[in-house]
């Protein structure tokens, strides 16, 4: 028995060594993949019949698109799992990268959604971008792809050796890659000029490899092919009459030298499949079926060909290692190379990552994402790296956004504080690192500010500073408080209040942010018009600052912070008031609270439920820090709490119990229809506060546009209780 299994042994390392020697004598077939953008796409249907002819493609190489998927390809990945990863692309949102809301900066949700332009600056120079999109999120898709072979930095080491081109952007002159980070090489090879920013590699700036080189057969073929396959998606140069237009010459002129030059190449082509791609265009990315369809034709025409070269070939084994994609990696340690303005504790904070972690790579794709949401880094590229045997290092490399100041405009009209253009100046690692200031400046019908500093210290707490002010005049129907007829039935008050905070606050994920603070608040209530000043419930002249401790949760995660279809806005806070120069003045707590929660039901629908509660633990409140009820405006000043069917200052109260309900549905893209009834009461002692007894109700019906000036909204609504019906008109962002 010994003897039979010491044969077999035997046999199998005779046979192995047999068929390594056949390998390594055999003719190399090596494939060339050009470039073409959403054309490209035929390319894995061409690699699909060369496989399935039974050849075994030793070399592979690309340009532009024919680099990413013969990187791809390279990498492992099979023509079947290829197919699956472009019908899974939304190749425009990745260009554009639309930040998704949840994960910009909590403070970002705060204070910088109000702006409809904004305009960089460099050392306080207007600047004009490179290109439409800085190539993040082909980066983060193209890392994550390609995260089994982090660590390979030779392209001869993967699983199929791999070559592919580059434009130096500053000389002009063709880079051949053959080693480096594949994601961000490939990349560089398909840096499209204007569409996406240049690739920095080893201090050099790189741009589409197509410009010089768009058909590498040459350069493949040096590798060692003996038969080159190459894949061709050009559509050569126009015909005279194609070229009706200015942008149809420009195209052809600049078409020529690539036509030159992939020609030159072509005539080192064995066997050349040409997909028939005329009527689709470089963009056609919405076109994945009949592209991809397009390449297996193609193949299919040569397919004699294509079995011809198998049989020279004669590979003894056309399989492949299946590729390993794990989905978590444990990270013993971070390295973050590039950080100038910022600190490793705001990166990690950022990430959500505490080393040493088990962590889900999409969780790290989440945590790249949140970390270029907060607009600080151009670029950011990460790399996991083995250190022992299941521990990994992951090093990211930031490219610090270098614009770091900006000026933004915003427009603005509401019923009660009337038109508004608002000028805002962004300064970030201005005296700090991690910090930014941002100063926005109202002009119009009531001029007012906002000042904001914040450090941002990741995991650890952050600190701000917040100072703003409101100003405004408005009508005040008198019966409403006093509940009788008087002699002085509207009364015209104006309102200016001046508030500045020094706060401590920590966020987590972005989506939650708890904090205290300590508060100072000026306050000024006059009218000049009314004269009694019996009646201590609302004098004609309130003036005097508060100190206040305070503390306070806060949640954001909705989907829009205009026209919400998901998620919850929630903000709690307990105050202590401890010292005023205002007649009457007692110390005082209060407790506040206001909370959103939006449900989808379907494409269309979707349902939210608001809430808002406050109440003051001693019966004696000024009239400043009481809870003012009426009018739709979303600002926050006072105690001011919106109530759709009643005027600004209907109802005014030492406690208050709101309750809205609200139906909202998409019409079209941007189109929003709505809706809602609301009930409130608003007493002056809490035990008279009812969940079932309401005082005050309103309903009626909105609609909605979400414009690029910023929401416009047209609100009609009716209150039993004034028994007259409301028209309110916003348009713009809120600030």
């Amino acid at each position: 028995m010994r003897t039979f299994f010491a044969f077999i042994v035997l046999l199998s390392t005779i046979t192995f060594a047999q068929e390594k020697k056949q390998d390594s004598t055999r003719l190399k077939v090596g494939v060339v993949l050009s470039g073409g953008g959403a054309k490209g796409y035929a390319h894995v249907g061409a690699l699909k019949r060369i496989e399935e002819a039974g050849i075994k493609i030793d070399y592979i190489g690309g340009t532009s698109m024919g680099a990413i998927i013969g990187g791809l390809y390279a990498a492992g990945y099979t023509p079947d799992e290829l197919e699956k990863i472009m019908h899974q692309l939304d190749i425009s949102s990745l260009i554009t990268q639309n930040k998704d809301r949840a994960e910009i900066p909590f403070f970002e949700k705060a204070y910088k959604e109000k702006y409809i332009l904004e305009l960089p600056f460099n050392n306080f120079k207007l600047s004009i971008p490179n290109a439409i999109s800085k190539g993040q999120g082909p980066l983060d898709l193209l890392t994550y792809l390609f995260r089994p072979v982090h660590d390979i930095d030779d392209f001869n080491k993967l699983p199929t050796p791999f070559v592919c081109i580059g434009t130096d952007i500053e000389t002009g002159e063709e880079k051949v890659f053959r080693s480096g980070f594949l994601p961000r090489v490939v990349l560089a090879s398909g840096a499209y000029p204007t569409m996406l920013d240049p690739v920095t590699i080893d201090g050099r700036m790189y741009v589409d490899g197509g410009v010089v080189n768009n058909f590498p057969v040459k350069e493949v073929k040096d590798m060692g092919a003996d038969i080159i396959i190459g894949v061709e998606l050009g559509d050569g140069l126009q015909k005279r009459d194609e070229l009706n237009s200015a942008i149809d010459i420009l195209s052809q002129i600049m078409t020529m030298s690539i036509v030159k030059k992939t020609d030159e190449q072509k005539k080192l082509v064995d066997l050349l499949i040409k997909p028939e791609l005329k009527q689709y265009a470089v963009t056609s990315f919405d076109e994945v079926d009949a592209i991809y369809k397009k390449g297996l034709e193609a193949a299919d025409k040569v397919d004699a060909q294509l079995k011809e070269i198998a049989k020279k070939q004669n590979a003894s084994n056309t399989t492949r290692n299946e590729i390993k994609l794990d989905d978590y990696v444990l990270v013993k340690d971070i390295k973050v190379e590039g950080l100038k303005s910022f600190n490793e504790n705001y990166i990690e904070g950022q990430l959500g990552i505490r080393t040493p972690e088990l962590i889900k790579y999409d969780d790290l794709k989440s945590g790249i994402s949140k970390l270029y949401a907060s607009g600080n880094f151009n670029n950011i590229t990460y790399k996991i790296s083995e250190l022992d045997e299941n521990e990994n290092l992951l090093t990211l490399n930031v490219q610090e956004n270098k614009t770091k100041q900006s000026i933004r405009f915003g427009l603005h009209y509401d019923d009660l504080f009337k038109t508004g253009l608002l000028l805002n100046f962004t300064s970030k690692s201005l005296f700090i690192k991690n910090s930014i200031i941002s100063a926005d400046v109202v002009v119009g019908d009531y001029a007012r500010y906002n000042v904001n500093f914040f450090i941002d210290n990741g995991y650890y707490p952050s600190i701000g500073f917040n100072s703003f002010s409101h100003y405004f005049d408005k009508e005040i129907d008198l019966r409403n408080i006093y509940n009788e007829d008087m002699i002085y039935k509207k009364v015209n008050f104006n309102f200016r209040e001046y508030i500045n905070q020094l706060y401590f606050q920590s966020t987590l994920k972005e989506k939650y942010a708890i904090g205290i603070g300590l508060e100072h608040q000026y306050t000024k209530i006059f009218t000049n018009n009314f004269i009694d000043d019996n009646n201590t419930n609302f004098p004609s002249k309130t003036e005097g600052f508060y100190w206040k401790g305070y503390g306070y949760v806060k949640a954001d995660n909705r989907n829009n912070a205009n026209y919400a279809r998901s998620g919850v806005k929630f903000d709690a806070s307990f105050k202590y008031l401890f010292d005023s120069n205002v007649d009457g003045f007692e110390n005082n707590y209060l407790l506040e609270g206001s909370l959103e929660a939006n449900f989808p039901l379907n494409n269309f629908l979707s349902y939210r439920f608001t809430a808002n509660f406050g109440t003051f633990f001693n019966d004696n409140v000024t009239m400043p820090q009481k809870f003012y009820l009426g009018g739709y405006v979303e600002q926050d000043f006072f105690n001011y709490t919106k109530f759709y069917g009643l005027p600004f200052g209907t109802a005014i109260g030492d406690n208050q119990l709101v309750f809205g309900s609200y139906l909202q549905a998409k019409i079209l893209k941007n189109h929003y229809a709505s809706l809602f009834m609301n009930i409130a009461n608003l007493e002056n002692r809490f035990e008279q506060l009812s969940l079932t007894d309401y005082k005050y109700l309103g309903y009626g019906m909105t609609y909605g546009y979400d414009s690029p000036l910023g929401p416009i909204n047209f609100i009609w609504s009716y209150s039993p209780y004034t028994k007259k019906g409301l028209f309110n008109l916003s348009l713009g962002y809120w600030f």
